[in-house]
């Protein structure tokens, strides 16, 4: 799908919805579009990107502006915008056949510092650079496709976490399309494991447990190498139970 206007994106997404349960999945940061319906809780995405920031805040105290960014599965671009616009430059991967032409359209349309692949997280695409942060953000277990593919899925992971100082993460077990499951009763147990198994980083902090879908929570973890970014004595025994 090719766009020539902001107001064709909206019309067609009026027309027909991306989404069962709205026009789109996540919202987008642009006024044209903030009346349309988004089928996760907006809400809840606006709390996420709260915590997304304090997060970055710990780890870029410096702030946003000039930083590299990587964003693994943009989807329509709420996190990848809101970014740029506040000074990053965002390296976005989408596939989707809506939401990939829809962010490229907009990256270009509102002249922001933001590269836009309307296509699958490939390291070889990434080859050679290096990002600030990188986010992951509830999408690792569409690359795995359910755990048909978590070994190349770790693989893609391992290269992200390489190539970034730091990754923030999401992911909830056993509930959803195509989710990863897990026999472990503590899921924060087995996200640590899986994320120390998958990546080069060794210090894990959780950021909250965002509840896009509604009373189904995930696990926001920021990942890096400071030992300063690092969950509670606390927390650091809860994820080690069950382990």
């Amino acid at each position: 799908m090719h766009y020539s206007s902001v107001k064709e994106i909206v019309a067609h997404l009026e027309a027909e919805p991306a989404e069962s349960g709205g026009n789109i999945y996540h919202p987008i940061p642009f006024p044209e579009f903030a009346h349309l319906k988004s089928s996760s809780d907006a809400d809840q995405v606006r709390a996420k990107w709260e915590m997304i920031q304090n997060g970055l805040h710990l780890a870029l105290p410096g702030g946003m502006a000039g930083r590299t960014v990587l964003d693994v599965g943009a989807n329509c671009g709420f996190y990848t915008f809101s970014l740029a616009q506040q000074g990053a430059k965002v390296t976005a991967f989408e596939p989707h056949s809506r939401y990939g032409p829809i962010g490229q359209f907009l990256a270009a349309e509102k002249k922001l510092p933001v590269d836009w692949h309307c296509a699958a997280f490939s390291p070889e695409a990434i080859r050679d650079q290096r990002f600030d942060v990188a986010l992951l953000l509830s999408v690792f277990q569409w690359m795995a496709a359910g755990g048909q593919n978590l070994a190349g899925a770790s693989a893609e992971l391992r290269a992200i976490s390489e190539s970034s100082d730091c990754l923030v993460f999401e992911l909830g077990f056993n509930r959803g399309k195509s989710c990863l499951t897990t026999r472990r009763w503590n899921h924060y147990a087995a996200l640590i494991r899986l994320l120390r198994d998958a990546t080069v980083y060794n210090h894990f902090k959780l950021l909250g447990q965002p509840r896009i879908w509604r009373r189904y929570a995930r696990h926001l973890v920021l990942c890096s190498h400071r030992a300063d970014l690092e969950d509670s004595l606390i927390r650091r025994c809860i994820r080690g139970i069950g382990i």
